[in-house]
């Protein structure tokens, strides 16, 4: 399931229109490969470089695949949106009673961290959430 709108945003004081897409499907690793064509699609939108493209693809599948877990997930839901020059990607999935925590493994959070500019993964009100944003480089 998908769902698209768009919303006018102030950025460095100019109007500019903030796309942003929904999509939520079965938490299973198999359905990563929309998580990063989905990604690929606002990156570019947001006018993203090739490098930064490919970037962005890996963080929201390592992101994506931490919240979802071994286990998988019932159902995964991610909000896209990109406006000039910047992506942001929120992830959401129910979490199980047992979960107290959530955290990368030491090298998903190399990687991240390395990539994007800002990320963050916890546990949020019964919801396993991720945050992550990229912008482009100058």
């Amino acid at each position: 399931m998908t769902s698209a709108e768009q919303s006018p945003q102030r950025s460095n004081g100019a109007n500019s229109t903030a796309a942003s897409v929904v999509v939520s499907f079965p938490g299973r690793p198999e359905y990563l490969r929309l998580v990063r064509l989905a990604a690929a699609d606002a990156g570019a939108r947001a006018g993203l470089s090739l490098e930064d493209l490919e970037n962005l693809r890996i963080a929201v599948d390592e992101l994506t695949y931490a919240i979802m877990g071994e286990r998988g997930a019932d159902e995964v839901t991610l909000r896209y949106s990109s406006a000039d020059g910047v992506v942001e990607i929120q992830g959401e999935c129910a979490s199980a009673p047992s979960d107290q925590s959530l955290a990368l493994s030491d090298l998903a959070r190399s990687i991240v961290g390395a990539i994007v500019d800002e990320h963050d993964i916890g546990i949020e009100n019964g919801m396993r959430t991720f945050h992550l944003v990229k912008h482009r480089r100058v």
